[in-house]
C-alpha cells in the first residue's frame, strides 16, 4: 500500500477541519440593546412574581399562599416570557422611543415606576379584560338584534 497519498491527505483534512465556519451570534441592533436594557432594569421574572401575589392571596392560609406562589413561579417559562416581552418592545417602539424609555427607567423615579408596573398591571389588566368581555358580549347581542349604529 502506498502511504504517500495518505501523508498529503491528513494535513488537508486538518486544515479544512480548522476552517469550518463557527456560527457567530448576530450583533444585536441598537434597538435590541435598549430592549434588553429595559428588561434588565426590572427583570420579567420579578414582574411575574408580583403578578402572582394576588393569585396566591386567594388562599387563606399563609403556607398555602407561599406554596401557590412558588408553584406559579416554577411554572413560568422565563425564556419564553423574555422573548415575548422583547419582541413586543421591538414591535411597538422604535429605537428613539426605546432609548428614551431606557433613559427614564434608569433614573430613580423610572426604576420606582418600573418596579410598580407589575402590581399595577395585576390590578388593572383583569378588570380591563372583564370590561372588554362585557362590552364584546353586549355588542354581539346588539348585532344579533340588528341594533348596531
Amino acid at each position: 500500500m502506498n502511504v504517500r497519498p495518505l501523508f498529503w491527505l491528513a494535513p488537508l483534512v486538518l486544515v479544512s477541519a480548522c476552517r469550518t465556519a463557527t456560527p457567530v451570534a448576530p450583533t444585536p441592533t441598537t434597538a435590541e440593546q435598549y430592549a434588553d436594557a429595559l428588561m434588565d432594569i426590572v427583570p420579567p421574572e420579578i414582574m411575574m412574581a408580583q403578578l402572582a401575589r394576588p393569585y396566591a392571596a386567594t388562599y387563606t392560609r399563609p403556607e398555602k399562599q407561599t406554596r401557590a406562589h412558588d408553584a406559579f413561579m416554577r411554572n413560568v417559562d422565563v425564556i419564553e416570557l423574555r422573548r415575548i416581552i422583547r419582541t413586543a418592545l421591538l414591535r411597538h417602539f422604535n429605537e428613539a422611543e426605546l432609548r428614551a424609555l431606557a433613559t427614564f427607567y434608569t433614573t430613580p423615579e423610572g426604576r420606582a415606576c418600573m418596579a410598580k408596573s407589575a402590581a399595577f398591571a395585576a390590578e388593572v389588566v383583569p378588570a380591563c379584560s372583564h370590561e372588554a368581555a362585557q362590552a364584546f358580549r353586549k355588542t354581539a347581542v346588539d348585532a344579533a338584534r340588528g341594533r348596531l349604529p
